[in-house]
C-alpha cells in the first residue's frame, strides 16, 4: 500500500476533520472528544462511540494530523496541527459546498406575480441585487427554450437589463423586484420589447362544458352513449354539495345516483374496449380508481355469446400459430370447426381434435420439423399430443421430412 494511500482519511476521520476545521474557523484551540462526539450526534451521523473516536484520533494523531492533550479535568481534547489544517480545510469546503447544493435542490420558492400595492408600470424603482442597485419599473423572470433562466429588468425609457443566473437565484432577485414594488411578471425567452409576447383579453372562463362535449364525443365514437343533457346542465352548473369537487368526479357522482344500474351503454364488447376507454378517459382527468369504477359499474356491456367466445379463442391459437411460423387454411378450418352439423355438446376443442385427425388442412412452415415444436406444443396444450403428433406427419416442412401419413 502507498504512503499517499495510507494517509487518506477514513469516513469518521473525514467527519473528525470537518468538525474541527468548522470550529478552528470560529474559535481556534484544543477540542474535547465528548464535544465532538455531541457534534456528530447532533448533525444526524451515525452514533459515534468513545472508544471509537478515540482510537481514530489517535491514528490521526500518528499520521501528523493532531495533537492530543488533557484538559485540567482529565477530559481527553484534540486539536488540528498545520498539516491536519491543510487536509481538513478543504473537506470541510466540500462538505458545505455539498449541503448548500442539497438544499438548493430542495428549496421550494413560490415566485410572486402581482406586487403589493402595484397598479400600473408607472415609475422606475431603486431594488438591490447581490450588493448592485438597478431602476426598473419592471423585472421578468424568463426561462429561454435551453432551460437556462435570467431576470429582465425594464426601464421606463424601455432599457433592458438582464441578469443570469441558476433558477433559484432568478427567483430570489424577483423576490426582490416584488418587495420593492416592481411590477413582475413570468415569461418563455427574452423579448426585445417591454409588450413584447403580451397577450390581452385572456380573463379565465369555466372550461367545464368543453370538457363534457369533448367527453361526451369521444365517448360515442368508441361506442358507448347515454350522457344526456340534463346530466350536462348538473355538471357544468353544479349543485352546492358538488361545487368544489373536479369535473369527473362530479360526473361519477351523477352517474351512482341514476336511477339506471348502468347509466351509460356500449355497443362493443368490454375486452375489445377496455384499454383505448381507459387511455381516453385517463386523458380526460379521471383517475385509475376512478378509470376502474366508471368501467365495471356504470356501463352497460353486451354479453358475449359462447361461440363467440370459443370463435375468439380459436382465433386466438391460429394467431400464436403464425407467429410461431406454422400456417394453414384458417378460414375453411374455423367454418368447419363451427358448422352447424356438431354432436350435440360437442365442443370446440372436441371437434378441433377430429377435424386435425381427418385432414391437414393445409398446414404448413417455412421451418423445420425440429424448429416446428415450439408451435406443436401450444397445439397440444389445445388438442392433445396424439393430434399434434399426428399433424407434424402431415404439415408441409421446410426439410422436406413430412407429407406423407407413417
Amino acid at each position: 500500500m502507498s504512503a499517499e494511500k495510507a494517509r487518506r482519511p477514513s469516513p469518521l476521520q473525514r467527519r473528525v476533520l470537518i468538525v474541527l476545521a468548522a470550529l478552528d474557523a470560529k474559535r481556534p484551540g484544543p477540542v474535547a472528544t465528548r464535544d465532538i462526539e455531541r457534534v456528530l450526534e447532533q448533525g444526524g451521523d451515525a452514533p459515534v462511540y468513545g472508544p471509537n473516536l478515540r482510537a481514530s484520533c489517535r491514528r490521526m494523531e500518528a499520521a501528523g494530523w493532531l495533537h492530543t492533550l488533557r484538559a485540567p479535568n482529565l477530559q481527553l481534547a484534540v486539536e488540528l496541527t498545520e498539516a491536519g489544517r491543510k487536509l481538513a480545510t478543504p473537506i470541510l469546503a466540500e462538505e458545505q459546498a455539498s449541503q448548500l447544493a442539497g438544499q438548493r435542490a430542495t428549496e421550494v420558492r413560490v415566485l410572486p406575480l402581482v406586487p403589493p400595492g402595484q397598479a400600473h408600470e408607472a415609475d422606475d424603482r431603486p431594488v438591490e441585487l447581490d450588493g448592485c442597485w438597478h431602476l426598473a419599473c419592471r423585472g421578468d423572470y424568463v426561462i429561454r427554450l435551453d432551460g437556462t433562466t435570467c431576470l429582465q429588468l425594464w426601464s421606463m425609457t424601455g432599457r433592458v437589463t438582464r441578469l443570469t443566473g441558476d433558477p433559484l437565484q432568478v427567483a430570489q432577485w424577483l423576490q426582490a423586484c416584488h418587495d420593492a414594488g416592481i411590477a413582475v411578471r413570468m415569461q418563455i425567452n427574452e423579448s426585445a420589447t417591454p409588450e413584447e409576447g403580451t397577450l390581452y383579453g385572456t380573463a379565465p372562463a369555466d372550461r367545464t362544458g368543453t370538457w363534457y362535449r369533448q367527453l361526451d364525443v369521444t365517448l360515442q365514437a368508441a361506442g358507448i352513449t347515454g350522457l344526456n343533457e340534463e346530466i350536462r346542465q348538473a355538471v357544468i352548473m353544479p349543485a352546492e354539495a358538488l361545487r368544489d369537487l373536479p369535473a369527473p368526479a362530479r360526473l361519477l357522482h351523477l352517474l351512482r345516483e341514476s336511477p339506471e344500474a348502468f347509466p351509460l351503454t356500449a355497443a362493443g364488447y368490454e375486452e375489445d374496449t377496455e384499454a383505448a376507454l381507459a387511455g381516453l378517459l385517463t386523458r380526460a382527468g379521471f383517475t385509475g380508481d376512478q378509470v376502474q369504477e366508471l368501467q365495471r359499474l356504470r356501463i352497460r356491456w353486451p354479453q358475449m355469446s359462447q361461440e363467440e367466445a370459443d370463435r375468439r379463442e380459436l382465433n386466438s391459437l391460429l394467431d400464436e400459430l403464425a407467429r410461431r411460423q406454422l400456417y394453414c387454411n384458417r378460414e375453411q378450418l374455423t367454418e368447419i370447426v363451427f358448422s352447424p352439423v356438431r354432436r350435440p355438446g360437442e365442443s370446440w376443442t372436441e371437434r378441433l381434435q377430429w377435424l386435425l385427425m381427418t385432414d391437414g388442412f393445409g398446414f404448413c412452415s417455412p421451418l423445420s420439423r425440429e424448429a416446428g415444436v415450439t408451435a406443436l406444443e401450444i397445439l397440444a396444450g389445445y388438442t392433445g399430443r396424439e393430434v399434434a403428433a399426428h399433424l407434424a406427419t402431415v404439415t408441409a416442412w421446410n426439410d422436406d421430412s413430412a407429407g406423407t401419413q407413417s
